[in-house]
């Protein structure tokens, strides 16, 4: 009896062992069987590393995993803007997942699996039904990143390279300027002469020193120039000669005006000048009857020589005498 009930009490224990491995197998493998579930359909672009196990999270908690991925999804049955992946998940009926909330596909590690995450939730929109479908995005990761910081970096690389070019350039126009025999290595020695030049002038026996000393002998307390400045100070003082030459002017101007003798003595020089100019149309006239009666002499001594001895017989007409212009008196 004792072997009978050994054997019955093992018996139980192995059966009790397998129901409990059996449980706890479909409990990890099969959540549903003890725990009520609900089915979620996510659609993405792509799966991007999920496969059936995932752990399916509510902002970072785990609250089931994926069962099941479709890809590629029927055209007719794409979702805009078309996505093709559609992956099936299970997770507690319990958990809050609403129905405008933002599903996507994140790594929590670097080295990790890939996750679904259901985060930023709108609990105005009622928690999720069963059966209910999400659209889905991609976090953004290292390997998505990549071709992002790379868009913005290529502005950045062709001005780098287009610098490059022109520190380039202005390394090979510097090369060339300092090359033996360039302008700017004879620009270098002309100026070292025009500081040597610049020396000699301001040496101590130069002849920019020479021409200091003698500004500074003209500007002396002696000097002509200093002589020359008191001299036109004394000519321009109140006393000097300019000056009473000046008020002596100035008076005699002043006495013309309050005599009004510059009028009379202008009229008296309008006068004198007409007559001059008649004298001189008077003597004008004078000498012209003088130059035919010359001109007339000479021809006849030139063709008839000998009336400078003999008496002349030739016949000259009464010269028309010149009138005399009438006199004019100035009034006073």
């Amino acid at each position: 009896m004792n072997v009978i009930r050994d054997e019955i009490r093992t018996g139980l224990l192995v059966l009790v062992s397998l129901v409990a491995l059996v449980g706890i197998l479909l409990y990890l493998g099969a959540p549903g069987v003890f725990v009520p579930q609900h089915t979620y359909w996510i659609y993405f672009q792509d799966a991007s590393g999920i496969k059936p196990g995932s752990q399916v999270q509510l902002a970072g908690r785990k609250i089931g995993q994926v069962r099941a991925l479709f890809s590629p999804v029927p055209d007719k049955e794409r979702p805009e803007p078309k996505l093709e992946t559609k992956i099936e998940v299970q997770v507690n009926s319990t958990a809050r997942v609403f129905n405008r909330v933002k599903a996507q596909i994140t790594q929590p590690t670097m080295l990790g699996d890939s996750v679904i995450d259901f985060s930023s939730g709108d609990e105005a929109s009622g928690l999720a039904k069963n059966n209910a479908h999400f659209i889905g995005e991609l976090a953004p990761s290292l390997s998505s990143l990549a071709p992002i910081v790379m868009e913005r970096l290529d502005p950045v690389l062709a001005k780098l390279n287009g610098t490059l070019d022109s520190l380039q350039k202005t390394s090979d126009n510097f090369a060339k300027l300092t090359s033996p025999g360039a302008d700017l290595p004879q620009a270098f020695s002309e100026f070292k002469q025009v500081g040597v030049n610049l020396n000699q002038l301001s040496s101590y026996q130069g002849p920019l020193q020479q021409s200091l000393q003698n500004i500074e002998t003209l500007t002396g307390e002696n000097g002509k120039f200093t002589q020359t400045l008191n001299q036109l100070a004394q000519l321009t003082s109140p006393d000097g000669s300019l000056s009473k030459t000046f008020k002596n002017t100035e008076k005699f101007t002043t006495e013309l005006n309050e005599n009004h003798d510059a009028a009379t003595i202008m009229r008296n020089l309008r006068e004198a000048t007409d007559n001059l100019n008649r004298r001189m149309t008077q003597l004008g006239q004078e000498f012209s009857v003088v130059g035919v009666n010359l001109e007339q002499a000479t021809d006849t001594v030139k063709r008839q020589p000998w009336r400078l001895i003999w008496k002349s017989t030739k016949q000259y007409g009464t010269p028309t005498p010149t009138p005399t212009p009438a006199k004019r008196f100035s009034r006073r």
